[in-house]
């Protein structure tokens, strides 16, 4: 029994597991696209275009974050996306009969406590017949404002603290929030001047991109981790396969599959949506091979230290959300200091996202080469740490 037959069967799980086909390939596409059309035509991006429409919003909340969503997202915040008309329930349903609303929004009492405390949001999204879009879109805008209002805190610290040491001088967390609170806003992104504009759609493919990579690596991570609980791992340690040979399978399972999502993400988003990555393909592949192979070996390594997969799963889960905000795939790179973005490379995410950004900017293999190299000694050097880990783990089972 080799690691070609360890390989074989993950993919072959994940391969007749539609679900999460379904989710690994086609999720983070739709949510490219919804970003990507909901900012980009605020923006004045070309690449997406979707007739604007009408909002009505029932705002029941108790806390700020509710008024926050209502007046500076909804009502002034997409002008050229859609409108929105504060109003009652009653009200509501009379302007959804008249159609002359497309989309009806219920914000909960809780619906500011839900967001600080991490738990479900029960939102009622009402549509008339004929706005499927434009609903899918308002409850796309209402989880990314939650995702982003959760996480933004810890933005608004990072940027409040370098723009101090930059500026010399004490800057308020109102100030940073005041910076912090345009990232929705962002016109183009360029990593160094004199380089090509990236623009918005172009800026969330990438960052997006890298974070469902991650997302997909704790995942495959996360069944290594039930194989140990359960009988497989033990049964496997009866045979002949070795802890080299088990580490690879997993290791080379993981990497085949992100390495799927990879090229769907590159090839979708080009596609479908006229993203342009770089002028530089082989510079692209090359990164996101890299990042695919750091964050794999990253991935085996955790699986081989961590000893219940619930406890892992949300932890893993909460680390990329962090790892994104701070990344720049939920908090934008200009929030914070020419420093600090550099000190952030030492996280996988915020390396590949950076120089993905430096490829679309015009960027050529020849300034990536060392960041790439950087991603795959992460992952060897990863990978020999699973394996002694591993080792330690078994000659203590078997004492």
């Amino acid at each position: 029994m080799g690691f070609w037959w360890v390989a074989l069967k993950d993919g072959l799980i994940i391969g007749r597991d539609r679900k999460a086909l379904l989710t690994l390939v086609f999720m983070p596409i739709l949510l490219i696209g919804i970003l990507g059309a909901a900012f980009g035509n605020m923006m004045g991006d070309k690449e997406a275009s979707i007739k604007k429409f009408k909002v009505g919003v029932s705002n029941l909340d108790e806390g700020d974050l509710g008024s926050i969503l209502e007046k500076d997202i909804f009502i002034n915040g997409l002008p050229d996306l859609l409108s929105a008309k504060p109003m009652n329930e009653e009200e509501m349903n009379k302007e959804l009969i008249k159609q002359n609303i497309s989309v009806g929004l219920i914000l909960p009492s809780d619906f500011s406590e839900a967001i600080a405390s991490g738990e479900k949001l029960n939102l009622s999204i009402v549509s008339i017949p004929s706005a499927t879009i434009p609903a899918v879109i308002t409850e796309n805008i209402v989880h990314q404002f939650a995702q982003s209002a959760a996480v933004s805190v810890i933005g608004m610290q990072l940027a409040a603290k370098g723009a101090a040491i930059e500026e010399g001088d004490n800057q308020s967390l109102g100030e940073a929030a005041s910076v912090l609170d345009s990232f929705n806003l962002i016109k183009e992104v360029a990593v160094k001047q004199n380089q090509t504009p990236v623009s918005s759609f172009q800026y969330y493919a990438a960052g997006m991109g890298v974070m469902f990579l991650l997302m997909t690596v704790v995942t495959g991570v996360g069944a290594m981790i039930e194989e140990k609980e359960q009988e497989v791992y033990s049964r496997l340690l009866i045979s002949k396969l070795t802890n080299g040979n088990y580490l690879l399978g997993k290791f080379l399972g993981l990497l085949f599959i992100s390495s799927i999502q990879f090229l769907v993400i590159i090839l979708g988003t080009s596609l479908f949506y006229g993203v342009n990555w770089g002028d530089s393909v082989t510079g692209v592949f090359l990164v996101g091979l890299s990042f695919v192979f750091g964050v794999c070996g990253l991935g085996v390594l955790l699986g081989s230290l961590a000893k219940t997969e619930k406890s892992f799963s949300v932890a893993g889960m909460l680390a990329v959300q962090i790892m994104a905000a701070v990344g720049g795939s939920m908090v934008p790179l200009y929030v914070f200091p020419d420093w600090m973005n550099e000190i952030v490379k030492v996280l996988p995410n915020a390396l590949a996202l950076q120089t993905f950004l430096e490829l679309m900017s015009g960027g050529i293999i020849a300034e990536v080469v060392f960041e790439a190299a950087i991603l795959i000694a992460i992952g060897s050097a990863s990978l020999i740490a699973a394996w002694i880990a591993l080792s330690v783990q078994r000659r203590g089972s078997n004492a």
